[in-house]
């Protein structure tokens, strides 16, 4: 059956707009259920494809206000996939053909390419040129540059191994350090405790030497000494005569 633009308009505003029933449009509009759902399936088609013309538009949009991926799949609800597309086809109309060749190339992996751009271009004011020239030199000396920081790491750790014994040998002269330090106070305290000793002797001997000098100058001294003579007399003047007995008896004898 052919039906003219105007039925089929009348059948959609029975449809999406008074929420009428198959039935319904069918007995109104005196057409087969089978049309109805034709014209209904092609308006919810149309439906869509203006839905996703609207969304790409949209996203295109927030695009190109700076807006990333994530934020444009918060704000318009729809998948990751969808905006990777639609982030693809922006470049696309940006006349940006490399920038797809490039996320292809390298998976989506777009990371390290933004972090150059951020760190030399933006941070370090650094112009393409400048740019381009530093990762060519980077690219071509590179092996040269690892040769050399593997010289030096080698140097650097030899360097740790010297320094290392040398804080050992520093470690064993503390050690030594501290047990002569330890000796020489002994010493020295030994030597205190002598020298206090020879003061006390030194002062024994001048009590003593006071002590003989007051006895020989003293009164008692001088009677000692008389009673001593006479009692040496004694046995002298005893000797004489035991002697001359003796002699007498060995005559006899």
């Amino acid at each position: 059956m052919q039906l003219n633009d105007e039925r089929k308009k009348r059948v959609i505003d029975l449809y999406f707009n008074q929420h009428k029933t198959y039935a319904e449009i069918a007995q109104i509009e005196r057409m087969s259920p089978r049309d109805i759902h034709a014209i209904i399936k092609e308006e919810e088609a149309r439906r869509q494809k203006y839905k996703q013309q609207e969304i790409s538009a949209q996203a295109y949009q927030l695009f190109s206000e700076g807006k990333t991926p994530i934020e444009i799949a918060i704000i318009l609800k729809i998948p990751a996939s969808k905006v990777s597309k639609l982030y693809r086809e922006y470049w696309d109309l940006k006349r940006l053909d490399q920038l797809i060749v490039i996320h292809k190339e390298t998976n989506g992996k777009l990371g390290p390419f933004l972090k150059l751009y951020k760190q030399l271009i933006k941070e370090k004011h650094m112009s393409i040129e400048k740019v381009v020239n530093a990762v060519d030199i980077a690219a071509n000396k590179l092996p040269y540059m690892e040769s050399l920081y593997k010289q030096l790491k080698d140097e650097v750790d030899k360097l740790q191994y010297i320094r290392q014994g040398l804080l050992n040998d520093i470690a064993a002269l503390k050690y030594k350090i501290s047990i002569l330090d330890k000796t020489g106070f002994s010493c020295e305290q030994e030597s205190k405790r002598t020298e206090q000793r020879l003061q006390e002797l030194g002062d024994k001997k001048d009590r003593l030497e006071k002590l003989i000098a007051n006895i020989l100058n003293g009164e008692d001294y001088s009677k000692l000494k008389r009673i001593v003579k006479e009692n040496v007399r004694a046995v002298l003047s005893e000797n004489k005569k035991l002697i001359s007995v003796s002699f007498v008896a060995l005559l006899q004898t």
